[in-house]
């Protein structure tokens, strides 16, 4: 072969060579580059089944109870079910994610807001600990993440919203009643001077007790959408005593084929350093939870059976 032909055959395997690289191993470093490795990688988050969330030096623990999560150390509150599910998407995205360091600095770590005005938050498995980590502020493009291991100098930008997931202030399922309003077909009005009962007959309201009176849809119709579909603006401290809840001021059973809604309304909720009532306590007859619901509601449920004509 001549010096020309190894030459040229030089030339071209170096090419083949610098193509290969790359193609390969160069491109995949640029790839890679600034890319680390992921410490949620390995978790499995079936085994999760209690978690604790710690922000603003206050610790909220939620526990599975059942297939329901639960707001630990509440008599009966639990976790809405597209809450929980948003958390367990937010953590799943997040494994699956490559991890952008963004720091390596402690004292950065102020700045992505990890630390004291972060959320710090633990994975566990009944009392052991799965997994540890700090939770910051979303990132620039309001779906991003910044976190950092524990105990970690490390700051890391996920692509996964774990700050809107966890960074909530109220956990608590304000969900009084929830049904379906035409499947209510009778309410029962009780006060402490008073008693009275109206029933759905052919798709028309009437007064049954304690003698027959005519009904106006119209003026049902409030009564109906609060006792189908109640939710309460803020959970009030769950204590009995102040509530009035033990006086039966006011009780309405609102039922229908296989439920049956009953909601006791006791005093007034009056917020420290307002005079104004907004609210009053309500429990319902299956449950210990204190709720709130608003005057108006509380007003459109204490009626006499002549303005209900």
């Amino acid at each position: 072969m001549s010096k020309k032909n190894l030459f040229l055959g030089g030339i071209l395997a170096g090419l083949l060579l610098f193509a290969y690289v790359y193609n390969g191993p160069l491109q995949s470093w640029q790839t890679n580059k600034g890319k680390s490795d992921n410490f949620l990688s390995a978790l499995n988050f079936e085994q999760v089944n209690r978690i604790i969330i710690e922000r603003n030096s206050e610790e909220t623990v939620l526990e599975m109870v059942g297939d329901k999560w639960k707001v630990a150390g509440t008599r009966d509150f639990y976790v809405k079910d597209d809450i929980m599910n948003n958390i367990f998407s937010s953590l799943e995205e997040a494994r699956a994610d490559d991890l952008e360091l963004v720091s390596e600095n402690e004292e950065k770590k102020k700045d992505f807001e990890i630390g004291d005005n972060g959320i710090n938050l633990k994975l566990q498995e009944g009392d052991n600990l799965i997994k540890e980590f700090k939770i910051g502020k979303m990132g620039n493009d309001f779906k991003s993440t910044y976190i950092s291991d524990f105990e970690d100098n490390k700051t890391y930008v996920v692509n996964a919203s774990l700050n809107a997931a966890f960074g909530r202030g109220d956990w608590y399922d304000k969900t009084i009643f929830s049904v379906d309003k035409e499947s209510i077909s009778e309410i029962r009005f009780q006060y402490p001077d008073r008693e009275f009962s109206v029933e759905k007959q052919e798709e028309l309201w009437t007064g049954i007790s304690p003698y027959k009176f005519s009904i106006s849809e119209e003026k049902i119709e409030p009564i109906l959408n609060i006792m189908s579909n109640l939710n309460s603006p803020l959970i009030p401290e769950q204590e009995f005593e102040g509530t009035g809840l033990e006086k039966n001021l006011i009780i309405i059973e609102a039922s229908g084929d296989g439920f049956s809604n009953v909601l006791m309304v006791g005093e007034a909720y009056v917020e420290d350093g307002n005079d104004e009532v907004a609210y009053y306590y309500v429990k319902k007859s299956s449950s210990d939870n204190i709720y709130l619901i608003t005057k108006e509601q509380k007003e459109s449920l204490e009626n006499q059976i002549w303005e209900l004509k």
